[in-house]
């Protein structure tokens, strides 16, 4: 009934244990106040699951994958493609910590490791550009078929 009124599971948690007070407080049976409280325990449980992403999605472990997806989430970042639920501002520090999460992959890290391919890459940052010429050619390929 609240989820249908798009209240979030944690709004919905929070209501659910007020009515689960006065329902205690006014001694009504324990089968209604166990259906209440099992209720608040499925939408903890919802809830956790939501935090804790369990994806099957991983980043391949081929050299530079890495660095590269960093790179292209990072200029994507710079874009503003991403925004949190409301349409709010979001940090790049959120947007890679939940895209790593979905990817099985720890990149809290991103900004160091921009850090070193920038100053490694050759002064013309042909290393660093690679990515997005073979992304600009893939697409290519992928609008001719």
């Amino acid at each position: 009934m609240l989820g249908q009124n798009n209240f979030s599971n944690q709004k919905q948690i929070e209501l659910l244990q007020i009515i689960n007070f006065v329902l205690h407080k006014k001694h009504y049976p324990q089968d209604i106040c166990g259906i209440v409280e099992k209720k608040i325990k499925l939408l903890e449980q919802k809830e956790q699951e939501a935090v804790s992403t369990n994806s099957n999605l991983q980043l391949s472990t081929k050299k530079g994958f890495k660095v590269n997806f960093i790179r292209v989430l990072n200029c994507l970042c710079e874009l503003s493609f991403f925004t949190d639920k409301q349409g709010g501002y979001i940090t790049k520090k959120d947007v890679f910590d939940i895209c790593g999460r979905v990817i099985n992959q720890d990149l809290s890290t991103f900004h160091n490791d921009l850090a070193v391919t920038k100053a490694a890459a050759n002064s013309d940052m042909r290393s660093a550009l690679a990515i997005f010429e073979q992304m600009h050619t893939k697409q290519k390929e992928i609008s001719q078929k």
